[in-house]
């Protein structure tokens, strides 16, 4: 062997003499089929579980709603707020049917007014309001 070539170490996969001129030419590295099969295929499962996490997001999204809405509109105060409002408006139309009793007293005379008679003519629901007709009161 020449000293030239004992110096100088040829490695055949980072070069390879290429042209006339005796230039090294570089070999550019290539995927193997397989190794391009595992890209595509880890590719796809991270695919998948991007798509998971976005299926997973929606649904912690819709529970959030679900508990929002669920703290927001409690029902719970519900049956005491619906007889506090039934306590104030029959009150309302007790006073209401004595201011009125009063003036058509004093200017005429006529026949008292009645509960019946002062629901009747602002068109409200006589059981809503839980008139009992014979004894023109509310039930309580």
């Amino acid at each position: 062997m020449t000293p030239e070539k004992q110096t100088r170490p040829h490695n055949s996969e980072k070069e390879e003499v290429g042209s006339l001129n005796g230039e090294p030419k570089f070999k550019v590295p290539r995927k193997s089929p397989s190794k391009e099969a595992e890209d595509g295929d880890i590719h796809r499962r991270i695919q998948e579980a991007q798509a998971r996490v976005k299926e997973k997001e929606e649904t912690v999204r819709k529970l959030r709603l679900v508990k929002m809405y669920r703290t927001k509109w409690e029902t719970q105060g519900l049956d005491t707020i619906t007889q506090r409002w039934l306590t104030a408006c029959q009150e309302a139309l007790v006073d209401l049917r004595n201011k009125v009793g009063e003036r058509k007293s004093q200017e005429s005379g006529e026949e008292e007014l009645t509960l019946k008679m002062l629901i009747e003519n602002l068109g409200l629901d006589s059981e809503m309001l839980k008139l009992n007709d014979d004894e023109d009161c509310f039930i309580t």
